[in-house]
């Protein structure tokens, strides 16, 4: 997010929407370790807050050109 806030222009949107898709896939990996039991049950606190972060970039990245 920190990178993206530091960029101009259209290098703006492709910093959030990177960082985007990197939310997506850490919450993927997340979602894939629980079903293969690799790891417990994660907090829905937790997973409330990366769903949290996704929606606001996705705001970021899908918002209405001005």
């Amino acid at each position: 997010m920190a990178e993206g806030m530091g960029s101009l222009h259209g290098h703006k949107r492709q910093r959030y929407s990177s960082a985007l898709g990197s939310a997506r896939e850490v919450l993927a990996c997340v979602q894939v370790a629980q079903a293969m039991h690799y790891i417990d049950t994660v907090s829905p606190n937790v997973l409330d807050r990366m769903n949290h972060i996704i929606a606001t970039l996705a705001r970021l990245v899908y918002r209405r050109a001005s």
